[in-house]
This record gives C-alpha cells, sequence and structure tokens, in this order.
C-alpha cells in the first residue's frame, strides 16, 4: 500500500521512485489530502481514512506500508507555515510521519512501514525522496 497526498504535482514521481527506489512494482495507492495529517487525526480504525489501508492490507494481503508526505503541502499549510524554514518542514512531517507508523503498527504489527518525506525541488520541475528511519 502507497499512502501519498492528492497533490497532483507528486503523483508520477511518487510511482515512479517506489518502484525503482523501493522496487514495489504492485501496489494500492490511495490518496488523502495530506497522508499522514489524515490518518493521525482519524478517530478510529473504521474511518474511511483507515479503510484506504485496511482494505489492501486485509484484502490484497498487502505486506507494506507506505507513507509520502511532502513539502508544500497545502493540508498542513503549505510551507509557508514553516517560515521559509526547509529545515524546519521537513523535521515536522518527520514527526508526522513517525506519528502515523505508530497509529498503523499498533493496528498490524507485522507490517513493514516505510516513512517518505519528498520535496519539491528546482521550481517545483522536481522532486526529491528521502526515506525517513
Amino acid at each position: 500500500v502507497v499512502l501519498s497526498c492528492i497533490d497532483f504535482r507528486l503523483w508520477e514521481e511518487t510511482v515512479d521512485f517506489v518502484k525503482s527506489y523501493l522496487g514495489i512494482n504492485y501496489f494500492d495507492f490511495p490518496s488523502l489530502p495530506g497522508a499522514t495529517k489524515a490518518i493521525n487525526e482519524c478517530k478510529n480504525n473504521s474511518d474511511t481514512v483507515m479503510q484506504c489501508i485496511n482494505v489492501p492490507l486485509n484484502l490484497h494481503h498487502a505486506k507494506k506500508v507506505v507513507i509520502v508526505n511532502h513539502s508544500d503541502c497545502g493540508a498542513y499549510g503549505g510551507s509557508i507555515k514553516f517560515k521559509d524554514s526547509p529545515e524546519e518542514e521537513h523535521i515536522f512531517h518527520k514527526n508526522e510521519l513517525k506519528e502515523a507508523k505508530e497509529k498503523i503498527t499498533s493496528i498490524y504489527p507485522d507490517k513493514e512501514i516505510i516513512l517518505v518525506y519528498a520535496k519539491l525541488a528546482d521550481n517545483e520541475e522536481s522532486v526529491e525522496f528521502s526515506v525517513i528511519n
């Protein structure tokens, strides 16, 4: 399962990254505003947000969950919220990703959770991905 933000600026690049860098060729690709924002704010396991993860894990027997957050995410207020500090923005998203991982791991302790931060670069002409440990 690859859960990402709905932002059109990252869709193709995210698919390419998952296939080429992570080596995952077949996956469900649900998208929600803010990706981790949606997970971290949901109230229970039956919320639509969690169903985007539950269904692929249970029905399609997915073994991994990849969660992708990105810079300048409108659901979080965009880069301007971080006073144009890319480092502060990166740290914020890293923490959001880790919180989402904890929530999913509490429900699915046997699944591998891969956290990814995507930074828009070159005036949004390219995307730089980094795996968060």
